[in-house]
C-alpha cells in the first residue's frame, strides 16, 4: 500500500510543481490608464480619488483624478501585491488586408 502512495506522489507532485504563478501586471489590466512614456506613472480607472468629487461639487469642474497603480499595489485594502481586482484586458486582433 505504501508503494502505491509513493508511486502516486512521485508522478503527481512534479506535475503540480511545474505550474508557476505569473504575476498580475497592471499594464495587462483593463482598468490601467497608461501614461505617455514608460507606464511607470500609469493610473487605475477602478480607484478614483475622492478629492475630485468634492472639488466638482464646489467649482463645477469635473477633474477625474485616479491613484497611481504603484500606490494601489502597496495597500492590502486596495489591489495589493496579488492584484485582487485585476481583470485581464481583452485585445481583439485586427486583421490587416
Amino acid at each position: 500500500m505504501n508503494y502505491i502512495i509513493l508511486i502516486f506522489y512521485s508522478i503527481i507532485l512534479p506535475i503540480i510543481s511545474l505550474k508557476q504563478n505569473k504575476p498580475k501586471l497592471c499594464i495587462n489590466c483593463k482598468y490601467f490608464i497608461p501614461d505617455n512614456d514608460t507606464g511607470k506613472f500609469g493610473k487605475c480607472y477602478l480607484f478614483p480619488k475622492q478629492d475630485g468629487k468634492i472639488n466638482y461639487l464646489v467649482n463645477g469642474i469635473k477633474d477625474d483624478e485616479y491613484f497611481y497603480c504603484s500606490t494601489l499595489r502597496e495597500y492590502d485594502n486596495m489591489c495589493s501585491e496579488e492584484g485582487k481586482y485585476y481583470k485581464k484586458k481583452i485585445v481583439k486582433n485586427a486583421h490587416i488586408k
